[in-house]
């Protein structure tokens, strides 16, 4: 009987020992991405340039994600006009900013708080699953203590929200509301895995915008640290 026992658990032992060696390697491997700089994307000399005179946005940070908050003026309404349909409240006075999110859609439509995340859900978004855009009306996000402001290079911004605007899967009718008031979710391209999370599609965004990141920063903790290394004039105090 013990031996039927010792042969059932070794499988599990040998699966405990695995995640643990394979967790601080996995986070090892973060910092290392991050202290090696990605260039940002071939752009127009006009964007390439100081951010002296540039265009600033925030980026709003979890434990384990981040969002772009963008400044809402007429020319991003109209741009992004398909998402009053689904719910979002583009007319409103108070409206100053909309923030964009990009994840698993199990994980991230099942989880508005790190109290909710489940084990299913997790595993769900490690091995690969669907991803959605997460948008949220807000007012003045500048006072919230996790937002940190960033100075994106002249005609940065224009190339960013070609990227936000190219994650959406606008063939899709699938969306569906969010966690409260005017936040929807919303059908988007790509797939997500454990290599390819949420702060991966950020640090592509500012790339795309002109800015250089870390490697591969797929943590909130590696993404601003190679903000930091490699595009620290970006980061307003």
């Amino acid at each position: 009987m013990l031996s039927v026992v010792l042969r059932f658990l070794k499988p599990i032992g040998l699966l405990v020992l695995a995640v643990a060696l394979s967790v601080p390697l996995y986070l090892g491997a973060t910092i290392a991405g991050a202290l090696i700089p990605a260039a940002p994307s071939r752009l127009p000399e006009a964007v390439t340039g100081s951010q002296a005179d540039g265009e600033r946005i925030y980026l709003l940070t979890t434990l384990l994600h981040a969002d772009f908050a963008i400044p809402v003026d007429d020319e991003l309404r109209a741009r992004f006009a398909f998402l009053g349909d689904a719910g979002v409240p583009l007319g409103s006075a108070d409206l100053r900013y909309l923030v964009f999110g990009w994840g698993s859609r199990a994980f991230y439509i099942n989880t508005p708080t790190l109290a909710d995340i489940s084990a299913a859900t997790t595993l769900r978004a490690m091995t690969g699953d669907e991803s959605v855009m997460h948008v949220l009306p807000a007012r003045d996000v500048s006072v919230l203590p996790n937002a940190t402001a960033i100075r994106l290079p002249d005609g940065g911004l224009e190339r960013l929200l070609d990227f936000i605007e190219a994650s959406f899967e606008r063939g899709s009718d699938a969306s569906q509301q969010g966690y409260g008031y005017g936040d929807v979710f919303y059908a988007a391209r790509g797939g997500f895995n454990i290599f390819r999370p949420c702060n991966i599609w950020v640090a592509s965004g500012l790339r795309r915008a002109g800015l250089a990141t870390g490697a591969w920063t797929p943590t909130t903790h590696s993404l601003m640290l190679g903000l930091s290394l490699h595009a620290s004039g970006a980061l307003e105090d």
